[in-house]
This record gives C-alpha cells, sequence and structure tokens, in this order.
C-alpha cells in the first residue's frame, strides 16, 4: 500500500502539474470595440477577450464590411491578455461593420465561433448572420477518438482494481494480460485519433495531456507483454537453510499497481480536458475524477469477471459455486460502492452544468446526458438481478454460472453503448455556459426556452437580449417580441422597447428603462404567427456594475433629492456627441417631475451651462437630459443644480 501511494501521488502531482484548471470551450466575454459599438473614430485593432485560454494558430478574427470585404490584416495574435486575441485592422471609413470570431481553446482543443458588430459614424447596424451555433458538432474522428480512450481507460482501470482487490487467487495471467494489452491499444489509438483529428493545430497543452494519456496506454500494453520474471523482484525469506516462495497474486502485485496507476494516470488526464473543469474549481475536477474512476471499476470491473473469473471458474460442485458466489459478492459490494458515487457525482455534476430539466431533451449535451443515464439505470437493474438473484444461489452451492455469465454480457454491451454517448457528451458543450451578460436567466414557458441576457448591471443605458428557441431549433421571423419595464420598490412607470431579430433565434433592444438603482422587472413579450402570446417576467437587480458591460451611472445626493446620473454612449469620446440622462429621485422614492436643471462644466476647455430638457412621454417620470455636442479628452466635473435646492458634483471621464 505504501508503494501504492506513492505512485498514485507522482500521477497525481505531475498530472496537476502538466494540467492546471481547465475550460471546456473559449466563450466570448468581452471586445473592444463592445458589441453593438458606436464609433466616432475607426479602431486599429480589434480586441477579444474569452472565457478560457485560445490557442491563435487555430483561431481567427475578421472584420468584414456590409459586402463582405476583409480589413483585417490576419495577424491575430495574443493581445497581452491570458485569454485574450487581437488582429489589426486597415483604415476603415464610416459604416457598420461585423467581427466575425474563430476561437480554438488551448485547453482542450475544441472550437466556438460567434460574431458582433459595430458602427464607425452614424448608421445602422450591420445585420448579424447566422453560423449555425456557437460550437460546431463534433467530427466524426473525434468520437471515435473519446469512445476509444475512454473503453480503454475503463477497462485498464477497472481489470487492473478487481485483480489487486476484488479476484480470487490464481487468476490465469494470461487473460489479465489480453484485458491489459486491449485497454493499452485502446487508449493509444484514441489519443492518436484526437491528435490526428486537431492536425496541426492541436493546442500544446491539449497535445500534452494526449501525449501523457498515450504514455499510459503504452505502459499498460508493456505490462501485458512483460514476461512474468522480468517484473518480480527476488522476494522471501531464509527459513531453515530454504526460500520461502510467495504466491501467484503476491508475485503479480507489483506490476498490478504499476497497471493501477497507469489507469489512474490516463483517467486524470480526461478529466483535465473535459467540461467539468470550465468553472476552474477543485470541487468541479474532483466531481469528475470520482465520476470517472466509479465508473472505470465498475464497467472495466464487469468485462475482469467475466473474462478472468466467469468462463474459467466452472461451478459443477457446491464447492465450486459457493467460491464462484464468494468473488461475485466481493465484486457487488464493489460494484454498488462505485454506483453509489458514480450517481452521487453525476448528479451534483448536472446541477453544475444543466440550467433547466428540459436541457435534458432540449439541447444536444442534455439529449446525449439523458441516453446515458437511461444506459447506466439499464445496467445498474442488470446488475442488481445479478446480486440479489444469481450470487445467493452460487453462495449457496446451487449452480447459476451460465445464467450469470448471459447477464453480464448484455451488461457488457450495454456499457459499450454508454461509452459511446459519453464520448458524444464530453464532446457537446453544456448549457450552462460563461457569458458576456451580467445578467443571464432562463426560462421555459408554453414550449419555448426564452433565455434573458443584460450586458450591464448599473444603471442607464443598455443592451437587452432574448434568445427564444423552440426544442433544439431558434425561433425565427417571430412578429413582434417586446420588453417592459417596471420597478418594484418604486412607481416609476412602464416603458416598452420593441427587439429586433439580430440573428436566428436572438432579439436585441438597446435603450435605458432602467434608470435607476433597485429591482426591476422585464416582461417579455413573444408573438408568433397564428399563436396567442407568450409572456413571462425576469427579475433582474439594477446596482453597482457587474460582469463586462461598461457605465458612467453615478448616485448624487442634489439636497432633498437623489439623481441617478449616466452617459449615453456609455464610453465618451473627444469631440462625439454624448448626452447625460439624470432621474431624479424624491425622498418618498418616486421620481420627482418639473424641476428647473443646470449642468455647470469645469474642465480642460470652455463649456457653456446646459438647462436640462425633460420629456416624461419619451424619457419618462422624472427623466431630464442634457445633449452635448461635444467634450474634449480628460477628466470633467460636472455640477447639477436642481433650481435654489442642491447642488451635486458628476465626474467624467473623456476619452482620445
Amino acid at each position: 500500500m505504501r508503494r501504492f501511494a506513492l505512485i498514485a501521488a507522482c500521477v497525481f502531482g505531475g498530472a496537476a502539474l502538466l494540467g492546471g484548471a481547465a475550460e471546456a470551450h473559449a466563450n466570448y466575454v468581452r471586445s473592444n470595440p463592445a458589441s453593438d459599438a458606436r464609433l466616432v473614430k475607426a479602431p486599429t485593432e480589434i480586441r477579444i477577450e474569452f472565457s478560457e485560454p485560445p490557442d491563435p494558430r487555430g483561431s481567427d478574427i475578421q472584420v468584414l464590411d456590409g459586402s463582405g470585404k476583409r480589413y483585417d490584416r490576419g495577424d491575430v495574435g495574443a493581445s497581452g491578455d491570458p485569454n485574450g486575441l487581437r488582429v489589426s485592422v486597415e483604415p476603415i471609413t464610416e459604416g457598420g461593420y461585423l467581427v466575425a470570431w474563430t476561437a480554438r481553446s488551448a485547453v482542450d482543443g475544441h472550437t466556438t465561433k460567434g460574431n458582433f458588430a459595430f458602427v464607425v459614424g452614424n448608421g445602422p447596424l450591420p445585420a448579424v448572420p447566422d453560423i449555425g451555433g456557437s460550437a460546431p458538432p463534433p467530427t466524426t474522428l473525434e468520437i471515435v477518438g473519446r469512445a476509444l480512450s475512454y473503453a480503454g481507460i475503463a477497462l485498464g482501470l477497472g481489470t487492473a482494481f478487481f485483480v489487486l482487490f476484488v479476484a480470487p487467487a490464481g487468476v490465469e495471467p494470461r487473460r489479465e494480460s489480453s484485458l491489459l494489452l486491449i485497454a493499452g491499444g485502446l487508449i493509444v489509438a484514441g489519443s492518436l485519433a484526437l491528435m490526428f483529428d486537431q492536425g496541426a493545430k492541436l493546442p500544446p497543452r491539449l497535445g500534452i495531456m494526449l501525449a501523457v494519456r498515450a504514455f499510459a496506454g503504452l505502459v499498460l500494453a508493456a505490462i501485458s507483454v512483460t514476461p512474468r520474471l522480468a517484473l518480480m523482484r527476488p522476494v522471501g525469506a531464509l527459513a531453515g537453510g530454504g526460500i520461502m516462495t510467495i504466491g501467484p497474486l503476491a508475485t503479480f502485485r507489483p506490476r498490478r499497481m504499476i497497471a493501477l496507476a497507469a489507469g489512474v494516470a490516463a483517467a486524470m488526464t480526461a478529466t483535465l480536458v473535459s467540461h467539468a473543469t470550465a468553472l476552474g474549481s477543485l470541487k468541479s475536477m474532483t466531481l469528475d475524477f470520482a465520476h470517472v474512476l466509479a465508473v472505470s471499476v465498475w464497467t472495466g470491473g464487469v468485462v475482469a469477471l467475466l473474462w478472468c473469473v466467469l468462463l474459467t471458474r466452472p461451478d459443477r460442485t457446491a464447492e465450486d459455486a459457493r467460491a464462484l458466489g464468494a468473488t461475485v459478492w466481493r465484486f457487488s459490494v464493489t460494484a454498488l460502492v462505485a454506483t453509489a458515487l458514480l450517481i452521487t457525482a453525476g448528479v451534483l455534476q448536472a446541477l453544475d452544468r444543466l440550467v433547466l430539466i428540459d436541457d435534458l431533451y432540449e439541447t444536444p449535451y442534455g439529449i446525449a446526458l439523458a441516453v446515458k443515464i437511461v444506459l447506466v439505470l439499464v445496467a445498474l437493474a442488470i446488475g442488481a438481478f445479478n446480486l440479489l438473484r444469481w450470487g445467493p444461489r452460487l453462495r449457496a452451492g446451487i449452480r447459476a454460472r451460465t445464467a450469470l455469465i448471459r447477464d453480464t454480457v448484455a451488461e457488457t454491451a450495454i456499457f459499450v453503448v454508454i461509452i459511446v454517448a459519453a464520448a458524444f457528451l464530453t464532446a457537446f458543450a453544456p448549457p450552462a455556459q460563461p457569458s458576456a451578460a451580467a445578467y443571464d436567466q432562463t426560462q421555459h414557458v408554453a414550449g419555448l426556452r426564452l433565455e434573458m441576457l443584460v450586458a450591464s448591471g448599473g444603471a442607464g443605458r443598455n443592451t437587452y437580449v432574448l434568445r427564444v428557441h423552440q426544442g433544439l431549433t431558434p425561433v425565427t421571423r417571430a412578429e413582434k417580441v417586446a420588453f417592459r419595464f417596471t420597478m418594484i420598490e418604486h412607481d416609476m412607470g412602464e416603458q416598452e422597447l420593441a427587439a429586433t431579430e439580430r440573428a436566428p433565434g436572438e432579439y436585441v433592444a438597446n435603450g435605458s428603462p432602467t434608470a435607476m438603482y433597485g429591482t426591476w422587472k422585464i416582461q417579455t413579450i413573444v408573438r408568433l404567427q397564428g399563436k396567442e402570446d407568450v409572456s413571462t417576467v425576469f427579475t433582474f437587480p439594477v446596482g453597482a456594475p457587474t460582469g463586462g458591460g461598461a457605465t458612467t451611472s453615478q448616485a448624487l445626493t442634489v439636497g432633498p433629492y437623489t439623481m441617478i446620473v449616466f452617459t449615453d454612449p456609455a464610453t465618451v469620446q473627444s469631440g462625439a456627441p454624448v448626452t447625460i440622462f439624470g432621474v431624479l429621485i424624491g425622498a418618498d422614492g418616486n421620481p420627482v417631475t418639473g424641476k428647473p436643471i443646470r449642468a455647470t462644466f469645469s474642465g480642460p476647455s470652455a463649456q457653456a451651462p446646459i438647462d436640462a430638457t425633460e420629456d416624461a412621454a419619451t424619457l419618462g417620470p422624472g427623466r431630464y437630459k442634457f445633449a452635448i455636442a461635444g467634450l474634449d479628452a480628460g477628466t470633467w466635473k460636472v455640477a447639477i443644480a436642481v433650481g435654489n435646492e442642491g447642488t451635486g458634483a458628476y465626474s467624467l471621464v473623456v476619452s482620445r
């Protein structure tokens, strides 16, 4: 056991140093320019930040005008941020531009795609085309590689564990070696298939993990073909001038421990490039590793039980049957513990990866997970039947070996399908993925999956996105998609924004209805042709800025009032038109109308005072605005006075 502990420590330590925390897909977080940005000056480069490190060699950023002409220089590279990419841009003129990006994860080689638009000067935003999903479907070679790898890991780890801790003494060495040889071959073949699938764009980090996995497979294969004596140390003790020999199980124990360590190493590489580490937390990694160990001990152990024991041990006599029954009982207890661990880890993982229970049949990841769950339950039922029906008969000395072999063969066949389902499962992105939005909530209403995203968590101008799907299909060409905003704490009236379809199933609106700190309800209305409106309510807290959205909103005390002040656009540029909005709130928490409000400026240059205009019909009650033609770059102090009742100071930074 001390040897095993040392080997396991080396395996865990080495894998941890090589792997680190990983994420399953490189997802868009933020960019400069931001999505839907309106710029006064054309950018010289595009920068995009992702949820995990991308590999520049397999990534691409294209900058296109309305006709599809490219304006990027094609020099995609690291941006200086560990999770960022950049590309230089040729000189561009006024108009709308589309940024289409492809990011290959440096962790596991998965590819994600997306796009966003921006405008230089005036003009409409260009339409964002359908890219067929953020992550392309896995290739056949990837699925084959994953299935072969997982099968080899389960067979190798499960066989080594079975012969070490469960099997009776005297297991036939050739049968044990044949299983380890097959396991090693499957791991090596699967690793090579995944390498070939990535090709020349194989990320170095993923390449290291696959190399470690392939080496573990080679160790299993080498152990299976190494002569018995080559792995034995002289073991014995002098006793009366002679040598005490050791039994077959003890003779092979060092080899079996090395095989177990190789299986554990291969299992660790599967965890380090899986969806489980997407959160970058020890909990996620521990759950996935426990999941892999449990399923390997169970599934690989069933095959080892069948091949090394059931097919070689007769039950012609009552003593034979009882001996076989004892082995079956030991494995049944082991399988029950593994199954309990498997179910526990699986449930906890599902809670982290699924957004709604409907994800089990409305997302590719959920469908693969549901298939795997059903198959595991079937295999578990067969195992329980073996434990409760045939195990007691054997322990009672009654022959049941033939029936047990039949059921175990069926269980093994189901395990093969489970491994294929797991290969699909790990290739798909789970529904719960990092989002660039400060607010991201999903509801299922009247057969529609509605995902609400809000760019910024602060008060002021914001971008509101509703993703609408029916099953696996995005809902396109809705007759109407609208958002109605009301505040819980105070009566701020009701405002409505109409959304436009930016991409298939994605409807977007921009505005500043949530202009006050507090709790807002966003009622979404989706009208499809020939059907009743589908409506639901999302609760959106507005407070300090969170996530990737930019905001300049500030809360000022102006005499007896509170004023929420923000700008449009949120990032103010030198010489560009800007509007300062203010929401005036009384001591009772309700908006205050009809007040004379003036803004006085001090900063890098002269700027005449401006009186606010109030338009409750357009802006809402208590909302005032100051329209400014342009400000010079630098830091400005804006004194906002409400009549003779008080003055508040607002700080504004104008960039070049």
